[in-house]
């Protein structure tokens, strides 16, 4: 029996019903009797335990064995009002960046030849900006060195270059990949790189080949679509037909090069997206090759001009997600493959399929979802020789600093990423969806300091995200997702 009010969720999608059960992390499908039953639980915080058991003998006998099941397998748990926000891997990770890196991205200039509209350093964002500097011969071998002294535990290593434009180093890049293949011989050793692709040539293209790089080239659709953000800073003229060249290229002379390579596609909030999707997968040239979709980032920038977001993007958009996901469900659409939104369907995986769930939730420590080891994952490493947590934070903040290749790691600063919704602890405790949160540290840095009222401010559309998600889950999984 029932005598608390239990610390769930409830939802309802195409007149069927769940719950999501805080404590647990799991997802269960309910009878209607039973929502109605849950639901005047959790609306009336007041509620006595009297009446709870009032309500509760009204039942019908299924529906309270139902109840009784879930509770002796751990779910429909009260709130555990004593709970403290701790990541549990605190105290690991000193250990864990001793030698367990596997994992370097070296920021080699923070300089591009290109200006492309949405980047990040374009100067539409109030804390970064394009500049001419450039990591050093020195510092660059000295990041490599310390990335092997860190990864003794690790059996494969990879090194990723990013910039800026990373290839207006390509001198800088091949002396790391020889000192890299020299200290690292007898692990795997592989290496990336993320490029507008623009300058390409014979030499280079053969070099990555021929070292196996993966490498991913910013491609955000056809002529009209590319020219209109991704424009060279010295004409403002577009680049794709230089991008289409450059690829000509590596089907020439490097034809085995292709299957190492992928598009990354950003998806502005103006664009034709259903003509995006129709030239990745019919333009003869890019068709064969993956791409890989994600919305213009909108933390951190100046002016995001919703007003002027036409009706017509959120429509064609939310009907190419809809198309994934309904393939994904039936395969119904024959010869439908729009990778460019596939990242729907690997966020849901991410966080609905790979989520821990948990027979009873014993523990005094618990922390919200959204935030990775910081640097285990993706460190990130910029031209001076400073760390961060990845390439998507703000190498400007010291606050997201986690060390230096010349002083090593800051511990305590990496902990208090690590455990950034501290900041925000009780108002995070209150929230149902806090396991699934999808929010880091990089959404909680504001001038310099991690600010609790920055990282509130995106909960609305996190918690929005979520329940969207369940839905999209629970839904897929009724119907036979080939995914989840």
């Amino acid at each position: 029996m029932i005598e608390h009010i239990p610390y769930i969720h409830l939802i309802e999608i195409y007149n069927e019903k769940y719950l999501y059960d805080v404590n647990t992390n799991g997802i269960v499908h309910i009878s209607d009797e039973m929502f109605v039953f849950l639901n005047k639980l959790i609306s009336n915080t007041s509620i006595s335990k009297e009446q709870i058991s009032s309500e509760y003998n009204t039942l019908s006998e299924e529906c309270q064995s139902d109840i009784d099941l879930l509770m002796q397998r751990g779910f429909l748990c009260d709130k555990n009002e004593n709970i403290v926000f701790r990541h549990p891997e605190t105290d690991r990770l000193e250990e864990f960046y001793k030698t367990n890196l596997n994992m370097m991205t070296l920021q080699v200039t923070q300089n591009c030849n290109l200006r492309c509209k949405y980047c990040v350093y374009s100067g539409s964002y109030v804390n970064r900006t394009h500049m001419n500097k450039r990591m050093s011969l020195k510092t660059a071998i000295e990041a490599v060195k310390f990335l092997y002294d860190h990864s003794l535990n690790s059996d494969s290593v990879t090194i990723g270059f990013y910039g800026g434009e990373p290839l207006l180093e390509y001198e800088l890049i091949k002396q790391c990949v020889q000192y890299a293949e020299e200290i690292f011989a007898g692990k795997k050793l592989s290496f990336n790189m993320t490029s507008n692709a623009t300058l390409l040539t014979e030499d280079s293209i053969k070099f990555l080949a021929e070292h196996g790089f993966n490498l991913t080239i910013s491609l955000d659709g056809p002529a009209n679509i590319q020219n209109k953000n991704r424009i060279f800073a010295a004409s403002n003229k577009g680049t794709y037909e230089t991008v289409m060249e450059r690829l000509e290229l590596v089907k020439k002379i490097c034809p085995e090069f292709i299957k190492n390579i992928s598009f990354n596609a950003v998806i502005d909030l103006k664009q034709d997206v259903s003509c995006t999707s129709q030239f990745f997968m019919t333009y003869d040239l890019v068709k064969e090759i993956g791409v890989s979709g994600n919305y213009v980032d909108v933390n951190n920038l100046k002016e995001l001009e919703q007003d002027e977001v036409p009706p017509e993007f959120y429509a064609n958009s939310n009907y190419e997600v809809f198309k994934v996901y309904l393939n994904s469900c039936t395969n119904l659409l024959k010869g439908y493959d729009s990778s460019l939104y596939n990242f729907h369907i690997s966020a849901l995986h991410n966080q609905m399929v790979e989520r821990n769930v948990y027979n009873k939730h014993d523990s005094c420590y618990d922390c919200p979802g959204g935030q990775c080891l910081p640097g285990i994952q993706r460190l990130f490493v910029n031209v001076d020789g400073k760390m961060f947590p990845c390439e998507r934070v703000n190498e400007s903040s010291d606050i997201l600093c986690i060390g230096s290749i010349q002083e090593g790691f800051d511990i305590e600063n990496a902990k208090n990423l690590l455990n950034v919704a501290k900041i925000s602890e009780n108002e995070c405790k209150k929230c149902w969806c806090y396991k699934m949160c999808e929010l880091c540290c990089g959404k909680a840095e504001n001038n310099g300091k991690l600010d609790k009222g920055k990282r509130l401010s995106f909960c609305k559309t996190s918690r929005y995200s979520i329940e969207e998600n369940i839905k999209n889950y629970v839904t897929l999984k009724k119907y036979g997702s080939r995914t989840v």
